[in-house]
């Protein structure tokens, strides 16, 4: 069978489709955000494949498998096993990073501790080792009738006890044995002990060099290594020679001037996940939490009398200890109270934050109504705090003094996360320059590429580890294929883009060479600039032709026009969705009277001139330098839609998250996240409030809702609450809650459905028979407004509900956003859990445009258009052109064209990503920005 054949797909909104997939090609799913592509590709197509995989295994291998729901569909045939990438950020552990994640670094691991060179940390000097065949070949090489004693060192700790010492070796079998550097017999020594013992050795054996002496000095090499673990010395005379040379062999790596030795190093020496390997201090994070004294007082301008200390509140007021000390230690110093803190001296703010040292403190602590003198150290609000946070039990406590803590790089190893002597084990690409693993994986992809391509191994781990370096050289080209050049191999997982880490799983699925599987993915496209998407597309064409079936939901015009077969959902979203209007090739969807076929035909959006100027007002972010930022000033004009456009990895979300929206968020709203490198932000005196707006969930409980979040809930059940039976039952607000115990039907609680445990197998979810999904109990029900009950309100549309309420002012504001950004058709009770990122994204805009105006805003968001369709992108951009004609400033970074063309002004970087970018290379209107040949965007800005 070449096809997938799904029969009777009813999942979320669609209507009982029926839809053949070809096998082993890239067919891509596209159609307006809430249509039902993914309901189709990941909750139809991959949620079946993987709930059979799952279903094939043993019962008690299935309980350690998270397993989908199984999904509403009559059957699926031809179905392989299915790999699901999405646009998901990686899990939140701080251990892991580009390397670890798609496993170069375990092959990185094993090339260092099978092929790295050991140094010594102290001197950086090179350490040499020889293994017993060295040893025995170097001896072996020697002039016929040379003689050759062999010496084993011994500890002087063990001629402690002399005779014990004598005994045991001549029990051994030795005879002979060398003090000081004078041979003699054990007996002899024994009488002729020196008073200071410098050095000790028995003489294992002693041989004339002949043919065939190898397998002697093989037992003799191994005897003394036996004896003295790492070290053996020979004394050589040669037949010409009357004089003894002395040679010593390290068989382990050691720095005889120094001491320093490093023993056997395996793999797991170079993982900070491993106590063999990790930094003491940070335990292998790289990072460690410090009290900041900014937000230990954070307006300067209030004097300590006055509650300056935030971390202790009103210390100085009350008569409390903390408050005390403070005073005590002003009055030591001499310093007034009531002078605010900017003008104290440095001297003693130091010591208000780090303490007094060894140096006592009188105080004075009140005991039973008694004021009893006491001497002590201050110990520094800082240092408490940090105590605090590092020895309490209490969650609470360490909770309360977060809120005062940041993250700075470990200060023992300088965030490289190792222990010295591991950082100290260096891959030579030449006989002087070599990079440990953590300088490896610091340098960018491309570097790293470059930089093992140019290794060579040498010796007998040539053969042995080729494999090994070929593997690490195949898997870090896919990152750079997939178009990740400009991440370094050290990256946090954490801080990636939800399109940075689908692109690295896609990364690591081609490093498997899997064939035979469906592959779905999630707009792959998403942070990627127009420039950068070839290259990914041709990543996708290489998993197909390994002979799998790569479904993509994707939106980008590129990507839909290399596909084998498009797939155009719509018409619109929601209960208004879930159909298949057109499918077919590319060329043959463009013909068609579809939404895509449509976008194909007129061309996306055209350039015009912006719709408003800049009026003078603009932020200025100062030198700006943090990861690869050039210190660069950038002017950001007020009262527009500016756009920051440029490659991935070029620098926009360090420059706009990384320090401006960490800067205002510190300064408007006290945030905590220390801001990346520049020197300050001027102009910022002109915003009065910061809002974020990003396509994360909702939330992932089932309760929550698009009327929850946006408060639509708290109005509608106040509403209820104020009707004549409530009040005559008297029922309140909280009456009307499905979270509340009282009016929500206590056999679902709340949930309308009752979930069967299958054991092993999916959960089955049945509607609750005793309030039929509708979630609160018949008392509840009976109270109505206009004839409908609260399950009424819940199933209405948004639409519905904004003509049911249009007589209360504030429900029907918020209801009329939401109608305004094109969510019309959703449910107020549809579970925030089942909306798509456009649709929540959208919704969070609602809020901001249902709230009244209040002072100028900086609105921030990032990527507003992935998961939307062109039809979505026009009212997204009538929604964000509506906020700023209100006076507001809007700050976007963005691919998109028909955003970029719709912007009042364009800050374009690059000219790369990585070490290429960092730099401001245009700026200005869209139609300046297409002509200037700077502009790494301009040219994807001209009409077509």
């Amino acid at each position: 069978m070449d096809v997938i054949k799904i029969r009777g797909a009813r999942q979320h909104n669609l209507k009982n489709l029926d839809v053949d997939l070809p096998k082993s090609q890239l067919v891509v799913i596209t159609g307006p955000s809430g249509c039902g592509k993914s309901s189709l590709a990941f909750h139809t197509l991959y949620a079946e494949g993987q709930r059979r995989y799952v279903e094939s295994l043993s019962a008690y291998a299935r309980q350690f498998l998270e397993q989908l729901e199984k999904p509403q569909v009559d059957s699926i045939e031809g179905l392989s096993p299915a790999i699901s990438i999405e646009q998901k950020t990686s899990a939140s552990n701080p251990r892991s990073t580009v390397a670890t994640s798609t496993e170069i670094y375990d092959y990185l691991r094993i090339l260092y501790a099978a092929a790295g060179v050991p140094h010594d940390p102290a001197t950086g000097e090179r350490l040499q080792r020889m293994s017993s065949a060295d040893i025995i070949n170097s001896l072996a090489g020697k002039p016929e009738r040379s003689k050759v004693i062999l010496l084993a060192p011994i500890p002087l700790s063990e001629a402690e006890d002399l005779t014990a010492m004598v005994m045991n070796l001549q029990r051994q079998g030795f005879v002979r044995i060398r003090v000081n550097g004078q041979l003699q017999e054990l007996d002899e020594a024994v009488e002729q002990w020196p008073e200071q013992l410098d050095q000790l050795e028995i003489v294992a054996d002693r041989v004339v060099i002949r043919d065939g002496i190898e397998s002697r000095l093989a037992d003799s090499v191994e005897l003394a290594m036996r004896l003295c673990g790492t070290e053996v010395r020979a004394l050589v005379m040669q037949p010409d020679d009357d004089d003894w040379s002395e040679l010593a062999f390290q068989t382990s790596y050691r720095n005889p001037t120094t001491g320093f030795e490093i023993g056997e190093i395996s793999p797991k020496h170079f993982s900070f996940n491993s106590h063999l390997a990790a930094c003491p201090c940070c335990h292998g994070l790289g990072i460690e939490q410090f009290c900041d004294p900014a937000l230990v007082i954070p307006d300067t301008s209030v004097s300590l009398a006055d509650g300056a200390v935030k971390i202790w509140p009103n210390s100085a007021k009350k008569p409390s200890w903390n408050g005390r000390q403070i005073e005590a230690l002003a009055m030591f110093n001499g310093v007034a109270m009531d002078v605010p803190v900017s003008q104290l001296p440095k001297s003693f703010m130091s010591q208000l934050f780090y303490g007094t040292g060894e140096e006592k403190v009188p105080m004075h602590w009140e005991k039973d109504g008694v004021q009893v003198p006491m001497l002590k150290p201050y110990e520094g609000l800082c240092v408490a705090a940090e105590r605090h946070y590092r020895e309490s039990k209490s969650d609470s406590v360490k909770k309360s003094v977060a809120r005062f803590m940041t993250k700075r790089s470990c200060s023992a190893c300088g965030g490289r996360r190792l222990k010295p002597e591991i950082l100290a084990v260096k891959l030579m690409c030449d006989a002087d320059e070599g990079l440990s693993i953590d300088e490896l994986c610091a340098l960018p992809v491309e570097q790293a590429r470059q930089w093992l391509d140019d290794f060579q191994l040498q010796g007998a781990a040539n053969e042995a580890l080729a494999g090994v370096l070929g593997e690490a050289r195949q898997r870090i080209s896919f990152l750079d294929a997939v178009g990740l050049s400009y991440l370094s191999l050290d990256r946090a997982s954490h801080t990636l883009s939800g399109g940075e880490s689908q692109r690295i799983r896609l990364a690591s699925q081609l490093g498997a060479g899997l064939s035979g599987v469906i592959y779905v993915l999630d707009e792959p496209s998403i942070g990627l600039h127009a420039a950068d998407n070839e290259r990914l597309i041709q990543a996708m064409l290489r998993l197909r032709d390994l002979g799998n079936s790569v479904v993509v939901v994707e939106h980008d015009e590129a990507t839909i026009k290399a596909a084998d077969w498009v797939i155009d959902m719509g018409p619109a979203a929601g209960r208004f969705g879930g159909e298949i209007l057109a499918q077919g090739k590319p060329a043959e969807i463009a013909k068609m009277d579809s939404p895509t076929g449509k976008w194909f035909a007129h061309g996306g959006r055209q350039l015009e001139p912006p719709r408003r100027q800049p009026d003078g007002r603009q932020l200025v972010i100062k030198n700006a330098r943090e990861h690869n930022l050039q210190g660069i000033d950038v002017a950001i004009p007020l009262g527009l839609m500016v756009c920051v456009a440029g490659p991935s990895g070029s620098g926009k979300s360090t420059l706009i998250d990384g320090i401006l929206r960490r800067a205002l968020a510190r300064q408007l709203h006290r945030a905590t996240a220390q801001p990346g490198a520049h020197d300050a932000i001027e102009g910022a005196e002109q915003i009065d409030k910061l809002v974020v707006v990003n396509q994360k969930p909702l939330g992932k409980s089932p309760r929550s809702n698009a009327a929850t979040y946006t408060g639509a809930l708290d109005l509608v059940r106040s509403l209820f609450a104020q009707l004549p039976l409530s009040k005559q039952r008297g029922y309140l607000a909280g009456r009307f809650s499905f979270n509340n115990k009282g009016g929500r039907c206590e056999k679902c609680a709340g949930d309308g459905a009752i979930r069967i445990d299958m054991h092993f197998l999916s959960d089955v979810f049945v509607t609750c028979d005793a309030c039929q999904g509708k979630r609160y109990n018949r008392e509840t029900l009976e109270v109505t407004f206009k004839g409908r009950n609260m399950a009424d309100v819940l199933d209405m549309s948004c639409q519905f509900a904004q003509e049911f309420f249009q007589n209360v002012p504030k429900l029907n504001a918020i209801l009329q956003a939401l109608c305004d950004v094109g969510l019309g058709y959703l449910k107020l009770g549809q579970a925030a859990n089942t909306l798509s990122g456009g649709e929540a994204q959208r919704i969070k805009l609602a809020l901001e445009l249902a709230k009244p105006p209040n002072g100028h805003t900086l609105y921030l968001l990032d990527e507003p258009t992935r998961g939307l369709h062109y039809q979505d992108v026009e009212v997204l951009l009538a929604v964000l052109n509506r906020i700023v004609d209100a006076g507001h400033s809007m700050l976007i970074i963005e691919h998109q064209c028909d955003v970029l063309k719709a912007a009042d002004w364009i800050i374009d970087m690059g000219p790369g990503g990585g070490v290429h970018g960092g730099n401001v290379v245009a700026q200005g209107a869209p139609n300046v920005i297409v002509n200037e040949p700077q502009s790494i965007t301009g040219p994807w800005l001209k009409d077509l």
